[in-house]
């Protein structure tokens, strides 16, 4: 089946700092030409006898079709990534780059640093999810065959110079500048959420399994500064500082941490615990859950230490 050129998933005329004829141009021609060139690829591999077909010809048609799917799909992402008009990053979002990188200025400087390191040349910047670790990584990749083994992007920046050149000439860092102020942080945090789900899966615990494990609570910090009730047992550590206080947790002990509702923050958390060796899951359904399953709550205590 071939694949199909997708439109542009925002009106290209309400960009700030990117005009309607450089994303049309862009969209039509490299996107475009890139999903008709895997299109012809993969016919002509369709036709290819394996067999008898000298290993240099074979090597450049699947390099070639490496380098045409790649495109194909880190340019839907890119689009995917714009037409954020200015609209504010969800708070679970934020938290997530900030338990990742310290602050989400830190990520800001950090991933657009990279862009204008690249400019001149070409390449992607990709904010890429790490199941492995469970963590955030800006990743670096010289061209469409660079890719981290495993991880899924969500978020990704094309400085190749048909990004910008109509638009900016040699001034690449002006273009970074523009996209960093168009990104659709709705639908990054969609997509975060869709790469946490699908790893972690294996990991959830339910409400009885939680029973003898040690008790986190990693809600967010400002969602448990206004809670009143805490599951019997939990000590509520901040997510955002995981990193820091992962060693402080007894090696040997089974640890199930609880958001929310059991989605991308105690997931997330779950799977940086079990990184750093500890055998971690997260509750299922989360403290909402609990609350829902009329399992017994306990006043949150006025002060929240380190878990011992």
């Amino acid at each position: 089946m071939d694949a199909r050129i997708q439109p542009l998933p925002f009106d290209a005329a309400t960009l700030r700092g990117l005009s309607e004829k450089l994303l049309a141009s862009h969209h039509q021609n490299n996107y475009g030409g890139a999903v008709k060139r895997l299109n012809a690829i993969r016919a002509q591999l369709a036709a290819t006898p394996y067999a008898s077909t000298p290993g240099f010809q074979l090597n450049s048609l699947k390099r070639e079709e490496l380098i045409a799917t790649n495109s194909m799909l880190l340019h839907e992402l890119y689009f995917s990534t714009l037409g954020g008009n200015g609209q504010p990053m969800e708070p679970a979002m934020a938290l997530a780059l900030a338990a990742n990188f310290g602050s989400v200025e830190r990520w800001r400087e950090e991933f657009a640093a990279m862009g204008k390191a690249l400019r001149g040349g070409s390449g992607w910047v990709l904010l890429t999810f790490q199941p492995r670790e469970g963590t955030l990584v800006n990743q670096w990749g010289a061209d469409h065959t660079h890719a981290l083994a495993g991880g899924t992007p969500i978020l990704a920046l094309d400085m190749y110079e048909h990004a910008y050149h109509l638009d900016h000439g040699a001034a690449a860092g002006a273009y970074v500048d523009a996209f960093m102020d168009n990104i659709h942080w709705a639908r990054v945090y969609e997509r975060y959420q869709q790469a946490v789900h699908a790893t972690s899966e294996p990991f959830g615990a339910t409400q009885d399994e939680a029973a003898g494990s040690m008790l986190l609570d990693v809600r967010r910090a400002g969602v448990f500064e206004q809670a009143t009730t805490i599951i019997p047992g939990a000590t509520w550590l901040d997510p955002s500082g995981v990193e820091r206080w992962a060693s402080e947790l007894p090696a040997g002990r089974d640890v199930v941490v609880y958001c929310v509702y059991g989605h991308e923050v105690g997931r997330s958390t779950a799977m940086r615990l079990r990184a750093a060796g500890l055998n971690a899951r997260y509750l299922r359904g989360g403290f909402d859950g609990w609350q829902a399953a009329g399992r017994p709550l306990a006043a949150k205590p006025a002060v929240q230490g380190a878990a011992s």
